[in-house]
């Protein structure tokens, strides 16, 4: 059956070559009779690059370890929109029975999450290794992100990727669990018996993704990385405690109140707003795009996004943390973007891509926020856009 996008994934992956009682399964997901919008994807009886377009799991996941996607179809979509970061079902009960399946079936790691958006909602694992290993998962896969963590302002040598993905072992090393769980922050963590296991979910079970980002960096542990893959991270600096007896002695006056500290924005030209069918849209210069801000794009996530040097009207950021915004970017490379899987390539590009009105177009899949439309505009360079049904109005914005 086809898969209907936002649907609520529960993702399995297995201890290696370990067996998978499919009764037992069956019983904790309630049966096939009480689930007849369940589908079940064997993730290594289909095509490697269907499971890149999906979820990806490698350098994660090794060989030999099973993985499966139980797909509810039947509260698909769980948003009225897929720009809107906030999933108002309860999702508390789906929680329980990803544990309850944990608990019986030799799982390695699982999680909830929404089909088609980056993000979990929930985590279990019997380690924290795995915890900060699936979180680092977008790391790895990066093109333009060395293996120190640091962006690049273009893609990595097919060597330097390479060597990132024999460091992806390495990496897990250099924290414990003391140490990994240490830097959860604003998250919801427990044990339940040798299970781990970490939600962003609110007190009445519903899920905003933007916390999901914010607790894949916490477990990633990006800045945490040694100068040598593999050697003990070096501890965090912490603020001695102050000394109880310094609270009885009476401070010095000061002559003037120190200003507070302004936070410093980072450099770069401002934003220019478009509006089309009375939709805000974006057009975001070549210096402020990248992975990052597609991920905080697609969880609506705007503080990240627009900066106060932008100035923007107050109505109109009114109406983007109400309703949203669509954008449009420059893009690089063609590399930068997926089809079926795959980096596209000129020669695919060239093939598959179709006339729009003085311009080409194609749609890809672009990573850390999902569908987009490519196009090559004669005299302009190539852009993405997130108006994947308006994609000729979307063109005039940048010709």
């Amino acid at each position: 059956m086809p898969l209907a996008a936002d649907s609520l994934v529960t993702d399995l992956m297995f201890k290696a070559n370990a067996p998978v009682d499919q009764q037992l399964l069956m019983d904790a997901l309630g049966g096939f009779d009480q689930n007849p919008d369940v589908t079940m994807l064997d993730m290594d009886r289909l095509d490697p690059r269907m499971e890149m377009e999906l979820s990806p799991s490698m350098p994660f996941r090794r060989r030999g370890e099973r993985r499966l996607l139980v797909i509810d179809g039947s509260v698909a979509p769980m948003r009225k929109s897929p720009e809107d970061p906030l999933v108002p079902i309860d999702l508390r009960p789906a929680k329980e029975q990803l544990i309850a399946i944990a608990e019986k079936l030799p799982i390695r790691l699982g999680r909830l999450f929404a089909l088609g958006s980056w993000g979990d909602a929930v985590i279990v694992a019997r380690s924290a290794r795995d915890l900060r290993g699936v979180c680092l998962i977008p790391w790895a896969l990066d093109p333009q992100v060395d293996q120190d963590g640091k962006r690049r302002a273009t893609p990595l040598s097919q060597q330097e990727f390479e060597a990132k993905l024999m460091a992806f072992e390495k990496r897990l090393d250099e924290l414990d669990e003391k140490e990994i769980l240490g830097g959860l922050k604003d998250v919801t963590f427990e044990r339940r018996g040798e299970l781990l296991v970490v939600d962003v979910l609110e007190p009445d079970g519903t899920w905003d993704l933007r916390r999901s980002l914010a607790l894949e960096t916490q477990l990633a542990a990006i800045d945490r990385f040694s100068m040598i893959p593999g050697a003990p991270a070096q501890p965090k600096i912490v603020a001695p405690k102050p000394d109880p007896r310094d609270a009885k002695r009476p401070e010095p006056k000061a002559d003037a109140a120190a200003p507070k500290p302004v936070k410093e924005e980072p450099k770069g030209p401002p934003l220019r707003v478009a509006e089309l069918d009375g939709r805000v849209v974006l057009v975001f210069p070549p210096e402020r795009f990248d992975l990052d801000v597609a991920a905080a794009l697609g969880k609506r996530d705007w503080d990240q996004v627009v900066r106060g040097s932008d100035n923007l009207p107050g109505a109109v950021r009114d109406k983007i943390q109400r309703d949203g915004a669509s954008w449009i970017a420059p893009l690089e490379f063609l590399s930068e973007v997926f089809v079926d899987g795959k980096p596209l390539t000129k020669q695919q590009f060239e093939k598959d891509a179709r006339p729009l009105d003085g311009a080409r177009a194609l749609d890809v899949h672009f990573p850390r926020f999902g569908e987009v439309v490519l196009l090559e505009i004669p005299g302009k360079g190539r852009f993405v856009t997130s108006l994947t049904d308006r994609a000729e109005r979307a063109a005039t914005l940048v010709k």
